[in-house]
């Protein structure tokens, strides 16, 4: 497997691969976060559970392939490096000797007392930043939670003729360090000797996009999505020098959605994302408040000011008519809770908070659509114009929105492979089977590179593939 760069003016790397390889397995979205405890719980940000089912997956397709050339591509946020959080009270008490060792397997060399200090305030309460010794104390806390998920790794790249091709996500943009990459190989083959099955495959990283023998597009495809993008150098400079750039959406789930998530788990999955704040509002009224002022000012103190003006640009001039009413209804709605709680009368409150829930619910819909801030739907929409950027494209895949679709034109084809974590829906447009498990398998020993059924699902009770089941909507 042979890799070359092609750097772009935006940043952006496309990548090429020339491969023997006769079968490709994609998938993406898994957000791997801490997974269990010690004591055997987890965390509100975990949201991969399928453990048991991905070792089943691996082990059906090793079976199947025999001794044929293959290649596992995972295409962006693997790991949720975002999710990876620690208590102020496990910061306290880290086991600095071990995270001094493992710093040392990859040859970064840090003494006790630097690791100590090398928390600011804001970490201890809203999460690590990105320097690459702390990404790779949480890799190795993933890594721990998650046993049968690296196993199940260790057993795919200990057979003959198997690779593992990784692609940077929005939320695994901690790939960029060669530090955290060299100790991911490290782990795995820690483990492969533990289980007595030495690794024998290849593990490649991918920035960016890669383009598989002329035919085969891959590409996460965060960049596409204004919340997601990032913009600028992948690090940055001067005092922050260490740190990768982030885009804002990262900076959302750092100082707010991680908080959402340890009191009201899974909140994010739920689709369509624009219900949440509503949900919310109606379910857990004191923790939005605190979102909505606290949490809110912590985020502005602390993004990357180039993110917010590139996803909120020509809305600056406007943002302020629309937080006038939300923050308005807000203190109206919380003045009144509290005559409420004062004179011991409660019969108005769920009238209040379904008023508030309505008002700033329309107005975030308007400003998301006037300024087209909605999240894309699969990413299709950008297939046309790399078909015409790369002629010789035959499959364009993408993941990050968590939507798995096809589209098929003449004889070129475009899948988002979905995702491995739950969704929940709430509308009624899209109701819809379980489509977590999803995977693309693609031949390039087949006379055409794909079908109509080259997008699937993993069925973990019946311990077989199965195909999926797409709406067609206008």
């Amino acid at each position: 497997m042979t890799l070359q760069n092609n750097s772009l003016t935006d940043l952006h790397q496309v990548e090429t691969l020339n491969t023997s390889a006769a079968h490709f397995l994609i998938i993406s979205d898994l957000h791997i976060a801490r997974g269990k405890e010690p004591s055997g719980m987890i965390t509100g940000t975990e949201n991969f559970f399928a453990d048991e089912a991905f070792l089943r997956w691996i082990q059906f397709h090793l079976n199947k392939y025999q001794e044929e050339e293959a290649v596992l591509v995972i295409n962006g946020d693997f790991i949720d490096f975002l999710r990876v959080i620690f208590t102020e009270k496990e910061v306290l008490h880290f086991g600095y000797d071990e995270w001094q060792k493992i710093l040392q397997k990859v040859q970064i060399n840090k003494t006790i007392e630097e690791l100590k200090a090398s928390f600011t305030e804001d970490e201890k309460v809203y999460g690590f930043k990105t320097d690459d010794f702390k990404s790779i104390w949480k890799l190795e806390k993933v890594i721990e939670g998650h046993e049968k998920v690296f196993l199940a790794l260790v057993e795919w790249l200990s057979q003959p003729h198997k690779e593992l091709l990784i692609l940077k996500g929005n939320h695994d943009l901690e790939w960029h360090w060669e530090k955290v990459q060299t100790y991911f190989s490290v782990k795995l083959n820690e483990i492969a000797l533990q289980q007595n099955k030495p690794i024998i495959g290849k593990i490649s990283f991918i920035q960016d996009s890669v383009i598989i023998n002329q035919k085969l597009y891959i590409e996460h495809g965060h960049r596409y999505d204004k919340f997601s993008h990032v913009v600028g150098t992948p690090t940055l400079e001067g005092k922050l020098s260490g740190q990768l750039r982030l885009p804002l959406g990262s900076f959302v789930n750092r100082y707010l959605l991680n908080r959402i998530e340890i009191a009201y788990p899974f909140l994010d999955n739920i689709r369509p994302t624009s219900n949440i704040l509503a949900i919310l509002l109606k379910e857990r009224f004191p923790l939005a408040i605190e979102i909505l002022t606290k949490r809110v000012l912590a985020l502005l103190k602390f993004v990357d000011k180039k993110a917010f003006a590139y996803v909120f640009g020509q809305a600056l001039t406007f943002i302020g008519i629309i937080m006038i009413p939300v923050v308005l209804t807000i203190f109206l709605m919380y003045k009144d809770i509290t005559n409420i709680n004062l004179k011991g009368d409660w019969s108005n409150l769920s009238f209040l908070k379904n008023l508030g829930t309505l008002i700033i619910s329309y107005i975030v819909g308007q400003f998301v659509g006037v300024f087209n801030l909605k999240e894309p739907d699969d990413l299709s929409q950008e297939a046309p114009n790399i078909f015409k950027k790369y002629p010789s494209v035959e499959v364009i895949t993408m993941g990050h929105t968590h939507n798995p679709m096809q589209i098929f034109q003449e004889n070129k084809a475009f899948f988002n492979s979905g995702t491995w974590i739950p969704i929940v829906e709430q509308t009624v447009g899209n109701l819809k089977e379980d489509k977590t498990y999803n995977y693309l398998e693609i031949s390039f020993l087949e006379k055409e590179l794909f079908t109509k059924d080259s997008l699937k699902r993993w069925n973990d009770d019946a311990q077989r593939p199965e195909g999926l089941y797409l709406t067609l909507k206008n």
